[in-house]
């Protein structure tokens, strides 16, 4: 494995025991990249894991920047875990900057961000510290509490640029803790040292094999052992509204107005509790709209029919969605992953409110019928078959599906 710190104006590497600037030679590595231009943010999320999370989060902060979710790409760990979910930090980064890495680095790569392999670093000096990587295009500041990553906050421009800024000094003087590191080319600025000194009292790193050269290598030395880091976050993932996903959710999008419903409460349950704190409700509204326009493979004319307009109504659905619980896209997915082969659903309807589905379909014999309805049972707490009849091609049935009185 070797660490790379592909940064905005030089890229740096470590492999354990070399080190060395521009693109190494090798077949494993950790890619950093630069923080010049990352989203941070934290959010809370009712689900801590799976790849339901992902969707979540990279549609959220689709809504939240207003651009295609296809756009971007997420990586996120985990702050702290609570009564009805998780807590995660999450950084966010345009998709083509990573697909604008060299070829070299993109075969058998975990690619993360550079300030990450600072934390790490940090860690192998400090359990509880504040960094500061000043760069040449942002200076960043994270602060680290017993192995957990609590704040990183990122200042747009080079460490010359905030000598005539009082911002950033005014920030790490109230948020430093007892134990502050300096790396990046800040570290050899004595204009930058003498005023930030005025403000903290920091340690410039060294230790072997970089010597005097430890800050320009900390966040690649970092990244080297990123399998140590307490925040493994990772840029990987599609968006939950790629073509192949929406290849699969078509079998359950049927028809009529329950359908309709139905499908409104699949894409809109992962939005709504999260739009309500939203400042531009329209902007998003507009993003929800063509979504599930093509979704629905039609236009969409009256989105205000099918979404509530006014932030008082989120409340309302919000509680009829049940955002704390397993969102209707759980049960939803139940019934695509219990199909087998010789059944065949034409009709759902149901709602968490009235926590009840009624699937209608077909199926080839019995025994496939049994099998369908036995898989439906590992996601609902009641599945029986209501009627069922006889026909040319099979068997016509109903069933009933309760959710779960936990949900």
């Amino acid at each position: 494995m070797i660490g790379v710190d592909y940064g905005s104006s030089e890229v740096k590497w470590f492999d354990g025991s070399r080190f060395g600037t521009g693109i190494p030679g090798g077949r494993s590595f950790t890619v950093g990249l630069s923080s010049s231009q990352l989203l941070v943010k934290e959010s809370f999320y009712p689900v801590c894991s799976g790849s339901k999370l992902r969707k979540l989060i990279v549609n959220d902060v689709a809504a939240d920047l207003s651009i295609d979710p296809r756009e971007l790409s997420v990586a996120f760990c985990r702050k702290e875990k609570e009564n009805a979910g998780c807590r995660f930090l999450i950084f966010v980064e345009k998709r083509e900057k990573l697909e604008g890495l060299p070829s070299e680095l993109l075969s058998k790569s975990q690619i993360t961000v550079d300030i990450l392999g600072g934390v790490t670093a940090g860690l192998s000096l400090s359990e509880t510290f504040t960094l500061i990587d000043a760069g040449k295009r942002k200076v960043a500041v994270v602060n680290v509490e017993k192995g957990i990553v609590e704040k990183i906050e990122i200042f747009r421009g080079s460490f010359d640029y905030h000598v005539n800024s009082g911002e950033l000094f005014s920030f790490v003087k109230e948020v430093a803790k007892e134990t502050v590191f300096l790396t990046g080319g800040g570290a050899f600025s004595e204009n930058f040292k003498r005023i930030l000194s005025e403000s903290v009292k920091f340690t410039v790193p060294e230790f072997e094999p970089f010597g005097e050269e430890t800050p320009i290598y900390f966040n690649a030395y970092g990244l080297y052992n990123f399998r140590k880091s307490p925040c493994k976050a990772t840029f990987k993932g599609l968006s939950i509204f790629s073509e192949e996903l929406l290849k699969e959710r078509n079998r359950l999008l049927l028809i009529g107005a329950a359908t309709v419903l139905s499908l409104i409460a699949f894409t809109g349950g992962l939005f709504t509790e999260y739009l309500s704190a939203k400042r531009d409700y329209y902007t998003e509204k507009r993003e929800l709209k063509e979504e599930l326009s093509k979704a629905l493979g039609m236009k969409l004319l009256a989105p205000e029919i099918q979404i509530p307009q006014e932030a008082e109504k989120y409340k309302q659905l919000k509680e009829f969605l049940k955002l704390g619980s397993p969102s209707i896209l759980y049960y939803i997915e139940g019934v695509s992953k219990s199909v087998v082969k010789g059944v065949k659903v034409l009709y759902l309807e149901g709602s968490l409110s009235s926590r009840q589905f009624t699937i209608k379909g077909r199926a080839k014999n019995d025994k496939t019928l049994k099998t369908f309805t036995e898989k439906l049972r590992n996601y609902f707490k009641k599945v029986s078959v209501s009627s069922t009849r006889k026909t040319g091609s099979g068997i016509s049935f109903t069933v009933k599906a309760e959710v779960r009185s936990g949900d």
